[in-house]
């Protein structure tokens, strides 16, 4: 039997390496395309996060009101761009944004965080308004208040007008293959990372760790947050 010339022998290794190499340059490839468009939907939630915080600052930090300008804000990932009227085009977007950011029907959904001012503030700072049941953290003449720190909250009335939000929104992943392999690392089996953990039944519904995966990665999501932080234009107010 003759011996395989050298030339044969290199190109049959030039071949088991491009099967070997090519769908992993193939995976990275589509994992930078798909890291580019999350950097863009974050910057999209930046804007989004601190327009709901503008609003809230002149509603008394009405969660309701800076939910609904979230809701305006993430229109732009909903428009079709096929569609040359921009009105037209900008009010399905916006219904779309709406119906897909339904919390009960939707895990995913925005979500809108109020961080400051705390329920410790309200402690320390509420004032009870009988006529409207409320209870509000004084707005005005912030110059000539008192500048002692609350024993509960750490911060003094002028800290307790500053509202801080946080905006949670499962951004859904466009690149195909890419959800499918993020789902899989952050949620599933034996080849999973330490992240959630094991999505068994029981632990999906009783795990407080497995909910990040059925909130998002599992409906081919990733949770993207966002931080914002204004100065309260009207009083901050809560229900009591």
């Amino acid at each position: 039997m003759r011996p395989q010339r050298p030339e044969r022998r290199q190109r049959g290794i030039t071949l088991v390496e491009f099967v070997i190499v090519f769908p992993l340059a193939t995976l990275f490839v589509l994992g930078l395309i798909q890291t580019g468009l999350v950097y863009m939907a974050k910057l999209t939630l930046n804007h989004a996060a601190f327009m709901a915080a503008r609003v809230g600052a002149t509603h008394n930090a009405s969660k309701d009101v800076m939910r609904e300008a979230v809701i305006r804000g993430l229109s732009p990932f909903y428009q079709d761009s096929t569609d040359g009227n921009d009105l037209s085009r900008m009010a399905k977007a916006y219904l779309k944004a709406k119906l897909d950011n339904v919390p009960v029907a939707r895990p995913w959904a925005a979500d809108v965080e109020v961080l400051n001012p705390s329920p410790d503030a309200f402690t320390d700072f509420g004032v009870r308004d009988p006529k409207g049941r409320v209870t509000y953290i004084p707005n005005d003449n912030l110059e000539w208040r008192s500048l002692d720190v609350g024993t509960r909250s750490k911060m003094n009335i002028r800290d307790a007008n500053l509202l801080k939000v946080r905006v949670t929104y499962g951004y859904e992943l466009k690149v195909p293959l890419i959800s499918g392999v993020l789902s899989r690392v952050m949620c599933g089996g034996s080849v999973g990372v330490d992240a959630y953990g094991d999505v068994k039944l029981w632990q999906a519904v009783f795990g407080p760790v497995s909910q990040e995966c059925l909130k998002y990665y599992l409906h081919g999501r990733i949770p993207i947050e966002s931080f914002a932080i204004v100065q309260m234009q009207t009083r901050a107010e809560k229900s009591s």
